[in-house]
């Protein structure tokens, strides 16, 4: 693995003044927020988002929540509205979305010029008008892996659009990034990483595909410090099949791993739940409500 050129210091956290006067106050837990503010990926609540969207806002205000991030941008649409609707309504539910998912093809690099398609770049303008400033995209379809030298360079254009629109571009990992392998022997994900720019290029770490893949993100962190802008928070569960469940319901250690933020480079947390055992909107409460428990340093 190749190592990353420069190192951030570690920097130490200073502890609340008066925090030890206050400890026993009964409105601590209203008068002191998290240590984390934590948001939500709504893809984890996707089927009740179909059916009632205000409801569904309403109700992830009054569990906590106050960040969103949002999916299908591409489209212009998000649950059937068109994207100033949906942020609308998102806004008079007391909420934001500063970030989103959306797919990034191939087809979308045009070689003269080294730039994005026109479509691509209505999309991040798109999101950039709506207060929406980081671009992500969410995944690597299985026949573009072995194209990642050219889909690198959609990263790259698209980066470099993206902060003349006045935001930014970046990568959400599963867990192939950490398992496969391009022709040269990099990982994919050493790919993404090495290939583009720092400056303009955000990487959204899934701490739960990182782990499922075998790997420890304090590694990463390590190597590629500053780099991990966001990071999607969802527990694996003590199981042969080892599907995501409510943080702090699984064997994810995420106050270790989240202890280490600062040389991560952090800036956003999402809450995500792909698989549920009672019901979406349920699963996302407790998650948040586990997570605000962690003390963190």
């Amino acid at each position: 693995m190749k190592q990353h050129l420069t190192r951030r210091k570690f920097l130490s956290t200073a502890a609340l003044g008066g925090a030890v006067l206050a400890m026993d106050h009964p409105l601590l837990p209203y008068l002191t927020p998290p240590a984390i503010q934590a948001g939500l990926q709504v893809y984890s609540v996707r089927d009740a988002m179909a059916k009632d969207p205000a409801g569904v806002l309403k109700a992830l205000h009054a569990m906590g929540y106050r960040k969103l991030e949002g999916y299908g941008l591409d489209s212009g649409k998000m649950f059937g509205m068109p994207v100033p609707d949906f942020m609308k309504l998102v806004k008079d539910n007391g909420l934001s979305m500063p970030s989103v998912h959306c797919k990034m093809k191939l087809s979308d690099y045009v070689a003269a010029g080294k730039d994005i398609s026109d479509d691509l770049k209505k999309t991040i303008d798109l999101g950039v008008s709506q207060g929406i400033t980081r671009i992500i995209n969410p995944y690597m379809d299985a026949p573009d892996r072995a194209e990642i030298a050219t889909y690198v360079k959609v990263f790259q254009a698209a980066a470099k659009y993206a902060v003349r629109a006045g935001g930014r571009a970046g990568y959400h990992n599963h867990d192939f990034e950490y398992t496969q392998h391009a022709a040269d022997g990099r990982l994919l994900i050493e790919w993404i990483l090495h290939e583009t720019d720092p400056a303009n290029f955000d990487m959204e770490m899934d701490i739960y595909w990182v782990f499922f893949a075998g790997h420890n993100p304090l590694d990463w962190f390590r190597l590629y410090p500053g780099r991990w802008k966001a990071c999607h928070i969802k527990d694996m569960a003590k199981t042969e099949k080892r599907e995501t469940v409510e943080v702090g319901e699984g064997s994810i250690d995420f106050k270790t791993v989240l202890n280490h933020r600062k040389e991560a480079g952090f800036q956003h947390y999402f809450v995500e739940l792909e698989h549920y055992r009672t019901t979406s909107v349920e699963g996302v409460k407790l998650a948040l409500d586990n997570f605000n428990k962690i003390k963190f340093r």
